[in-house]
């Protein structure tokens, strides 16, 4: 998400005026949104550090060439691409989190598209989807997981995972298929394949940052899903790739490498919503969300409410405005279906979509939001309705 200087003030200004009305309404309220939102917030500005400093070393495009060198029986190499791209993103956004998918996957997934032929456009979507959509699966995987569970509605990951495990496979399963439909209308062609010969043929493709850029994300990756807190993690390696790089005859460390701007929306409107709850917009919520957890239809509305509010604001302040109307894990568990795998419509409506599109900007690839859009009003009411049937 790219905006003007004055958007981003704006943007600030509406941010420290949220959060001055709800510090003078709740200090509880402001105390708790800042625990919630801080460590992650935190994760996506070093993580992004992470995987444009590895970037610009050459670490995705090595990474790219020893995947092209895997090969599949039966595969063309453009099929291989999207198989590999679908295997990454799954593990990525399962065990990593949908926003590590869409900073670390997406570069790499241009980059093998780029070499294969493959539809850049079909396999961002595939990365995009499979974030948003398949991110049910383990607490980890989502922000929204990581609420829920911190709220007390389920009792750690193993209580999420009995809820949650049918309709998580069912939404990668989505996912899945609907990538396999915009890769089969969108095969791409030998035309589009971008003859670039392996990183140790082009200059700097052995040199010291790639190298240390290809241990750090080595080590990063198991580190995020060990009892390590994720955001320390990726700290210490966002400063070890900091460093390198101002020790480097080209140093390419600038603010530019944060999307600001994207974690300036979420931060105010996340505001915005907790200061609606202090001001007694909880109540209302909790009367109309808490009517229909006993019954499919009930559920099936509150996953669409969830869906249609991500979209229109964006799923975390969507899930903050409406969680506390739920109170059934079955409840919760359409509520993380709506605000999960239903924000695939418009470009704002969730972080990890803003983060995608971030990094294909930065990949020197444009996104059709129209097209975008109108793919997306297909495919959501299936990646909602069906999971929800599988609670």
């Amino acid at each position: 998400m790219t905006a003007s200087p004055r958007w981003s003030w704006l943007l600030a200004a509406a941010t420290i005026a949220a959060g001055v009305a709800l510090v003078l309404l709740s200090p509880d309220r402001a105390t708790a949104l800042v625990e919630r939102l801080g460590p992650v917030l935190l994760f996506v500005v070093a993580m992004s550090v992470v995987v444009n400093l590895a970037a610009d070393a050459g670490a995705f495009d090595a990474i790219a060439d020893g995947l092209r060198r895997v090969v599949l029986p039966g595969c063309s190499e453009r099929a291989a691409t999207w198989v590999h791209v679908v295997v990454l993103s799954t593990f990525a956004t399962v065990f990593l989190s949908l926003d590590t998918t869409a900073i670390m996957v997406t570069p790499l997934a241009v980059a093998l598209a780029r070499r294969s032929g493959a539809g850049l456009w079909a396999i961002g979507l595939t990365v995009v989807w499979i974030a948003n959509i398949g991110s049910l699966l383990l607490p980890v995987s989502n922000l929204t997981n990581l609420l829920a569970v911190s709220g007390g509605m389920f009792h750690g990951t193993g209580d999420y995972l009995a809820q949650m495990w049918r309709p998580a496979v069912v939404a990668l399963a989505v996912a899945a298929v609907a990538s396999w439909v915009a890769y089969r209308g969108e095969p791409g062609g030998a035309d589009d394949a971008v003859p670039t010969g392996p990183a140790s043929d082009r200059p700097g493709g052995h040199d010291r940052r790639l190298r240390i850029s290809l241990i750090v994300l080595g080590l990063l990756v198991p580190l995020l899903v060990s009892p390590v807190p994720y955001w320390l993690s990726t700290a210490v390696a966002a400063l070890v790739l900091v460093t390198v790089s101002l020790r480097s005859a080209r140093p390419s460390v600038t603010s530019g490498l944060v999307p600001w701007t994207s974690l300036l929306f979420v931060t105010a409107l996340s505001t915005v919503a907790a200061a609606l709850h202090a001001a007694g917009a909880a109540e209302v919520i909790s009367r109309l969300v808490g009517s229909g957890e006993d019954s499919t239809g009930g559920l099936l509305l509150i996953g669409g409410a969830g869906a249609l509010l991500a979209n229109l604001i964006n799923n975390i302040p969507a899930f903050l405005a409406l969680d506390v109307g739920v109170s059934q894990a079955s409840g919760m568990a359409a509520l993380l279906v709506g605000v999960n795998a239903g924000p695939i419509v418009t470009p704002w409506a969730s972080l990890a979509t803003l983060l995608w599109h971030d990094q294909l900007r930065r990949s020197g690839v444009d996104v059709p939001w129209r097209r975008y859009v109108l793919v997306g009003c297909v495919l959501v009411p299936i990646a909602v309705v069906l999971p929800i049937l599988a609670i």
